[in-house]
């Protein structure tokens, strides 16, 4: 039986990205009824930006149905609305331009404000400090994994809230409905909770790169990094996440938060080096998995087909930002080998990237074509299943695992060549 909730305060989301989605369907999963302002022209070409999010698109649509959710084109006409009691406003994927004339909006109101976005250190408090009421509130989407976006959202493992005005997040419909849905969550003021995400992120960043510099010692070490890593997670003191060497990491989130980090150090006249250090081995992480196939080839790849299993940042995801295909691809295209990319979750993004290159070819399955390929690169792999061993092994592909996809038992099952990232092998 759907859980009915007496909502006294109107909510207005405005924002233009996943996270902004989101935030509304959360709300309209917990039973409260949302306005959401973002820039695509229709509720159906919004939400088919994030298709690949199968329970992110369920909600919308059950949202819609239920008329909890009521889309609107944000353009001028909201300044003319009646005032919310409650607006959210995502300030990432605005311009500065339209973040200004919401901003100017909302110096006039005395409603509660929320915001979420990845911005400069400070930024936040600046804006609180421009609106008139006392009810201002951060909400960093710092607990956003490897789960569907909106899977995350509605029970995040970790809350922060930054307040305008001590102990008052708790009497604000937005916030008190994450609160309820968490075990987890954390008030401060809003420069100590935009420093804590900045500090996060730039940690996972940092052991994301530090992990990977030791797996390139694992390598020479013939030492298989999967099996290391299992044994670093029993030691508390380090925690278990961003504890998995790979191609790098990808997406928005952490290059962007590397260089507001980079530009608030150099700003206060403080070293920059380690964030340089990070960036510079993150880059050349995503084109590690090139060097091995170049050197497995001899230098000699022209014509050579390669299969790719995955092209998003992330599993789950159809997002490509920032994935090690846009640093593979050029590297392939550059030496003229030919590519089939499987990935049904990107496929869509990197047309829209690529147009239609006559060199971008799309399988409908990892094995289509497989007898005939000269190499598989593995970036990612979204399946619920594991690779099929035999399949592959019908032509003894060489496997460059760029993932670190396949254990140890599948690795031994293979007939012909196989590398990962700090396996030991190869």
């Amino acid at each position: 039986m759907k859980k009915i909730t007496i909502q006294s305060d109107s909510i207005c989301i405005i924002g233009n990205n996943a996270k902004s989605v989101a935030g509304a369907m959360a709300l309209t999963h917990f039973g409260l009824s949302v306005t959401l302002y973002a820039l695509s022209e229709s509720p159906d070409a919004h939400i088919k930006r994030y298709q690949f999010d199968t329970a992110l698109c369920d909600q919308w649509v059950k949202s819609i149905d239920e008329g909890s959710l009521n889309y609107q084109v944000l353009d001028s006409s909201l300044f003319t609305q009646p005032s919310f009691d409650v607006y959210w406003v995502f300030l990432d994927q605005l311009t500065e331009c339209l973040q200004e004339d919401v901003l100017q909006y909302l110096e006039s109101q005395t409603c509660d404000v929320c915001l979420s976005g990845i911005v400069q250190i400070g930024r936040i408090e600046s804006i609180s400090k421009r609106l008139n009421t006392a009810n201002v509130f951060y909400i960093p989407f710092v607990f956003l994994n490897e789960a569907s976006v909106f899977s995350a959202t509605i029970a995040p493992k970790l809350l922060l809230i930054g307040e305008k005005s001590e102990n008052t997040a708790i009497n604000n419909v937005v916030c008190k409905k994450f609160i309820d849905n968490t075990s987890n969550f954390h008030l401060h003021n809003l420069k100590t909770i935009e420093f804590t995400r900045s500090c996060m992120m730039n940690l996972m960043a940092s052991k994301l790169s530090l992990i990977n510099e030791l797996a390139r010692l694992a390598d020479h070490c013939s030492v298989d990094m999967l099996e290391v890593e299992t044994l670093l997670k029993q030691d508390d003191r380090l925690g278990v996440g961003f504890l998995r060497a790979g191609w790098g990491y990808g997406g928005s989130t952490l290059p962007k938060e590397n260089l507001i980090l980079k530009q608030h150090l150099l700003k206060s006249n403080l070293s920059a080096n380690i964030i340089d250090e990070v960036e510079l081995i993150n880059l050349d992480q995503k084109e590690l998995i090139f060097r091995k196939l170049w050197q497995y080839f001899d230098s000699h790849i022209s014509q050579k087909s390669v299969m790719i299993w995955g092209a998003a940042y992330k599993r789950g995801t159809g997002r490509t930002k920032g994935s090690a295909i846009h640093t593979l691809l050029p590297l392939l295209w550059g030496h003229n080998a030919v590519t089939t990319i499987y990935d049904p979750l990107a496929e869509d993004e990197l047309m829209t990237e690529y147009g239609f290159d006559q060199r971008l070819n799309f399988a409908k399955s990892p094995y289509d074509t497989l007898e005939q390929v000269d190499a598989v690169i593995i970036i990612n792999w979204s399946e619920a299943y594991r690779p099929d061993i035999s399949l592959i092994n019908k032509n003894q592909s060489p496997v460059f695992d760029a993932n670190n996809l396949l254990n140890k038992e599948e690795i031994q099952q293979l007939t012909g060549y196989y590398t990962g990232i700090g396996r030991g092998i190869g």
